[in-house]
């Protein structure tokens, strides 16, 4: 039987690419972070799991450029 109060926070949270600019913006994304995924090194952008509530307030945030819902890449079947 599955676990009511998981099911529960995997509904209530949802994986993000976040955009910004400059240190402020970095730590806006990580302190909104349930769980940070991946770190880029090459470009200002981190992809965490954050609460859905606190999606409108990262996204309000001046440093923050985007906040956009992680997708899934595959390949196409011929």
């Amino acid at each position: 039987m599955p676990d009511r109060d998981t099911e529960e926070s995997e509904r209530d949270a949802v994986e993000v690419n976040v955009g910004f600019d400059g240190e402020s913006g970095r730590k806006a994304a990580l302190d909104c972070a349930v769980e940070v995924i991946r770190e880029f090194e090459s470009l200002d952008v981190v992809t965490v799991t954050i609460p859905r509530e606190r999606r409108s307030e990262l996204e309000a945030h001046a440093a923050i450029r985007y906040v956009e819902e992680n997708g899934t890449a595959g390949t196409l079947d011929a």
